[in-house]
């Protein structure tokens, strides 16, 4: 599996950024896994529009005689200003140039569905305006989030004390939380513990 192409990259921010302004970010994580049902033996790639601006697109790749084609690509949009709905397209690449103009068929979520569930959201999804002789449709996993996010020095007294007590916090955490999400738990720590000028330590010692 891959990280996918995008074609906006997201704005970096940090604790050390100095932003003491309170604030929303969007964030979408998304996972074009597979297809199935499509036309054989033709190449295709998917792109990812948001409201109707493109952000990003999948490798091209030939479907097989079964019509079956894997892209196992990870898209990790951040910052993004607010939107409605996810809109993921299937195109035909045709002699090298892609027909952006004609896709084969779309597939539209509210991201209202994808940022209500707090686990990511997966399942196939039937192209629209596909021919009717087929049922083509992907293979999605994915989840929104609307952060709502405090002024930098909010967060002085928590970040403190994450980096003095690291070690008994994940000790106490480990075993009453789901193996899903320790990824997520581990990610935040390492970066409040980047911004204290710790992580490398935590990790040494880890």
């Amino acid at each position: 599996m891959s990280a996918g192409e995008r074609l906006c990259p997201p704005r970096l921010t940090s604790w050390g950024g100095g932003d003491n302004c309170e604030r929303v970010e969007n964030t979408l994580s998304l996972w074009v896994y597979e297809a199935r049902d499509l036309p054989p033996k033709k190449r295709y790639f998917c792109q990812l529009h948001l409201d109707g601006a493109l952000y990003a697109r999948t490798t091209a790749k030939s479907a097989g005689a079964d019509g079956a084609l894997f892209w196992g690509e990870l898209f990790e949009l951040a910052t993004l200003p607010a939107a409605r709905e996810l809109h993921i397209s299937v195109l035909r690449e045709e002699e090298g140039r892609r027909r952006e103009t004609s896709p084969l068929g779309t597939v539209t979520i509210p991201l209202g569905e994808m940022a209500t569930s707090r686990q990511p959201l997966e399942k196939w999804y039937p192209l629209c305006g596909a021919a009717p002789s087929r049922a083509p449709s992907l293979r999605l996993r994915g989840r929104y989030q609307e952060i709502q996010v405090l002024p930098i020095v909010s967060y002085k007294e928590f970040a403190e004390y994450i980096t003095f007590h690291y070690r008994e916090l994940c000790a106490g955490l480990e075993p009453a939380i789901a193996v899903r999400h320790k990824e997520e738990l581990a990610s935040a720590l390492v970066h409040v513990l980047q911004s204290t000028g710790k992580a490398k330590r935590a990790l040494l010692c880890s």
